[in-house]
């Protein structure tokens, strides 16, 4: 008689239990959508995700630096509003500094029991992904054609005429004897030379006598 009850109650409850793990798998679960694990945020980031769990009484999302031995957390919000895959907070980047970090999202219920999920992502404002620059490479079927680099000749300056030196006079000799000079002087020469004869034929003359 007592396997019968047994047995009876076990058939009772064995689909029971079946129910409720169903529909404790099937019940929502606090998550975050976005960003998902390993994405880069930089400017104006939506963080999206779930609240809107049964049993909800209010959220709170905060983030820490992926190396955070003290455990701190800096908090965004906490809202008493539950969501569904819906805006969570909208998280200017700009005003962190690049790096790796991780998003929690803490769903607390009305039984005190807290549901937790964490993302890890990255932060990337001052230093771009660097974009490989293609490599053009030559067709051999196609002939290059070369053209020389024009280049600009400079003129030549015009030749200036260096100005000759006026030549200075040279100051008057005063040694020197001009024409009239040498003929004055001739002709005094002359005249005593003409006195001579005559004065000598007047001496031989006047010995004759």
């Amino acid at each position: 008689m007592l396997d019968l009850f047994v047995n009876f109650m076990n058939a009772r409850l064995l689909p029971l239990l079946a129910l409720l793990l169903i529909a404790a798998q099937d019940a929502p679960q606090a998550a975050i959508t976005f960003p998902r694990p390993g994405d880069v945020l930089s400017g104006e980031a939506t963080i999206t995700g779930t609240t809107d769990i049964p049993g909800f009484a209010s959220s709170q999302l905060d983030f820490s630096y992926a190396s955070n031995p003290t455990d701190a957390w800096f908090a965004f919000q906490t809202s008493t509003q539950p969501v569904a895959d819906s805006s969570l907070f909208v998280w200017d980047t700009t005003l962190i500094s690049d790096g790796d970090y991780v998003l929690r999202l803490r769903v607390f219920l009305n039984d005190g029991t807290i549901q937790e999920v964490t993302v890890p992502f990255r932060v990337q404002n001052d230093t771009p992904n660097l974009t490989p620059t293609p490599v053009i490479t030559s067709t051999p079927n196609k002939l290059d054609a070369q053209f020389p680099t024009p280049f600009l000749v400079a003129s030549s300056p015009t030749p200036t005429l260096t100005p000759r030196p006026t030549p200075t006079p040279l100051p008057t000799n005063s040694v020197a004897i001009n024409r009239t000079a040498v003929y004055a002087s001739l002709g005094r020469g002359a005249l005593v030379i003409i006195g001579l004869f005559l004065f000598a034929g007047f001496l031989l003359r006047f010995r004759r006598y």
